[in-house]
């Protein structure tokens, strides 16, 4: 659990869209995905944002805890890719856990299931699964990489029963 600074781009306090309930959400920095319709690419360069320690981030999701409590919510983090922070992530859910308080993790799930992305999905409430696209040569072309690990990713929440939402951004034809 060693890992205690994460580099972070901003929070949201009142977020009611990134999981059940009033969500307190954290935008980490960093992003491997260069999808075409991204709506924030401020987030992409891994070296942006502010470094915060896992103690300064939970100091400040602790402050919102009375309106989670109240509305079943709990703290989101997303970005970029939160996944690629996994480590960092992983203390920060330990610590919410201990405090009664829901995760849920907003991921492409673009990233090999190391041991790392292992622990952090075992202290994982909820995970937002985004699906860019299905098919293979599509997904390329829509973030520059293959699906091959976003679907493995999926087969293994699946097989460990984690609780899951899938996001797919619908782009209608015009």
């Amino acid at each position: 659990m060693g890992y205690q600074k994460a580099r972070v781009h901003s929070f949201e306090s009142f977020g009611t869209v990134d999981g059940p309930g009033v969500r307190f959400v954290i935008f980490f920095q960093g992003c491997h995905l260069s999808c075409l319709y991204c709506h924030n690419r401020d987030l992409w360069e891994s070296d942006g944002g502010k470094e915060y320690s896992v103690a300064e981030l939970f100091a400040e999701v602790k402050k919102y805890q009375p309106y989670f409590k109240s509305s079943g919510g709990g703290v989101t983090v997303s970005g970029g890719d939160p996944i690629l922070q996994a480590k960092a992530v992983t203390s920060l859910f330990r610590k919410c856990r201990a405090a009664g308080i829901h995760t849920a993790l907003d991921t492409s799930g673009a990233v090999p299931l190391t041991p790392d992305v292992e622990e952090l999905l075992s202290v994982t409430d909820l995970v937002l699964l985004d699906i860019k696209q299905i098919r293979d040569e599509s997904h390329r072309s829509l973030t520059g990489i293959s699906n091959r690990c976003t679907l493995a990713f999926a087969k293994y929440l699946s097989d460990k029963k984690i609780p899951t939402w899938i996001r797919y951004v619908v782009v209608p034809e015009s």
